[in-house]
């Protein structure tokens, strides 16, 4: 018994000065790792706080950085003033006029007009149309005393005008809200959080930004002087040769595909035509971080103006993958929270007894056909020497080992600490008495 106890005793110092060489082996050649005997425990541990950035790049030198939204600009002063001026009439809107004395005396004619996509509308008994659209309401009602007055039909006619339905005041949403579409802006005080609202609210609660495109608001249309009517056709009342049709090449340089021709006309001069919003052209995009106007932060609370397309940004969704020495390897899915490389490999109930965690890798798409392959210190990262990364839809993570890692396990396999006085060891470390070793 006693010899036994002198062979157990002695057996397991002689493996732990081995484990112990193999350790001052490893870590004199190099061998990515940075642990004594457990190089899979990370973490910085120290009392003194520490800030460190987040980044999304695997590798700036190859992966192209995040082009998306990058002309969009803060909400200035200027965007928070309610519009105060009259409606403008736009095409498509619907329109009542009223006009006395046309058919005779102490009559009324009352006529209801749609604006054409020129901007133009007809009128009883008038040869020629009348340019309505960019004009309130009182100004194209002096247009059009001044139209029969110049035909020499009603020398100071009486003439109403009634929007009845205003395309052109309205505004879109679409993204990640209830219920995408177009909407009316009901009053001149209309903010984005009322657009928000009508669009059925966002139904994600991680979205960070809403983009508001706008095109810059078209110059105001001289209204004629009161009590000067004009002697000749005014100006918004085009020739018919200034309606005529020209046509214009609607090509995009950028692909080379001939698109649909627009018919250019005088009415141009006040409404160009629908611009591509996505090509940037004539629009500013404003960016509104939605996490910070829903804390209660008004000065993003931007006033909507007609023609505004609010687009709430969806968060990222999809699937990344974890592979290699950890304890839960799988796939793992993006619910639209933003999670970082530490939060993957912890939600992967951390690395397993093998893993080495500076032979990580990740593998990312950066363009259809390619992607970067980049080698990654975890230990610096939770330690807090490397800043942490994003992960993004599709990424896929693979922890590594190396040769000497099942050394290291068998050794922190064989000593285990217990409690009180002694230690506990695997008995494979000892000699068989049968052998005869004293």
């Amino acid at each position: 018994m006693r010899s036994r106890f002198r062979i157990s005793s002695v057996r397991p110092l002689a493996a732990l000065g081995q484990g112990l060489a193999l350790s001052a082996l490893a870590l004199s050649a190099g061998c990515d790792t940075k642990g004594f005997l457990d190089p899979t425990e990370m973490g910085r541990f120290q009392k003194d706080s520490l800030v460190m950035p987040v980044v999304s790049q695997v590798d700036p030198a190859v992966e192209e950085p995040d082009n998306q939204w990058a002309n969009a600009v803060d909400p200035t002063a200027e965007d928070l003033k309610a519009y105060t001026g009259d409606y403008r009439i736009s095409p498509n809107d619907l329109i009542q006029i009223q006009i006395s004395d046309l058919t005779g005396p102490n009559t009324e004619t009352v006529k209801q007009s749609r604006v054409t996509e020129s901007g133009n509308i007809s009128l009883p008994v008038l040869k020629d149309s009348i340019h309505a659209a960019g004009l309130s309401e009182i100004q194209l009602e002096r247009a059009i005393v001044a139209a029969y007055k110049n035909a020499q039909l009603i020398e100071n006619a009486t003439v109403s005008v009634t929007v009845i339905e205003a395309r052109g005041r309205a505004f879109t949403i679409l993204g990640q809200v209830g219920r995408a579409g177009q909407y009316p802006i009901v009053d001149s005080d209309f903010r984005l959080l009322n657009a928000v609202v009508l669009g059925g609210d966002i139904t994600s609660t991680f979205v960070d930004y809403v983009y508001v495109m706008r095109k810059p608001e078209q110059p105001e249309t001289p209204a004629a002087p009161t009590g000067a009517m004009p002697t000749s056709a005014p100006a918004t009342a085009p020739s018919s040769d200034d309606l005529a049709p020209k046509s214009t090449s609607m090509a995009d340089p950028a692909d080379g595909v001939q698109r649909p021709q627009r018919l250019v006309t005088a009415a141009d001069q006040s409404f160009d035509g629908f611009h591509d919003y996505g090509s940037g052209e004539n629009v500013r995009v404003i960016r509104v971080p939605y996490q910070a106007l829903r804390n209660g932060e008004l000065k993003y609370n931007i006033t909507i103006r007609p023609g505004d397309v609010v687009y709430v940004a969806p968060p990222q969704t999809g699937f990344y993958f974890i592979g290699g020495h950890v304890v839960r390897p799988g796939s793992f899915q993006l619910l639209g929270q933003p999670i970082t490389l530490r939060q993957a490999i912890i939600g992967a109930s951390m690395l397993d007894g093998l893993a080495i965690p500076q032979r990580t890798e990740i593998v990312r798409h950066i363009n259809p056909g390619h992607e970067v392959i980049a080698r990654i210190d975890l230990a610096k990262i939770f330690a807090g020497e490397s800043p942490d990364l994003y992960i993004k839809p599709g990424d896929q993570i693979m922890v590594g080992s190396n040769a000497l890692a099942p050394f290291l396990a068998a050794i922190r396999g064989g000593f285990r600490i217990s409690y009180g006085f002694g230690f506990l060891f695997d008995r494979n470390y000892a000699y068989p008495t049968s052998q005869g070793i004293p």
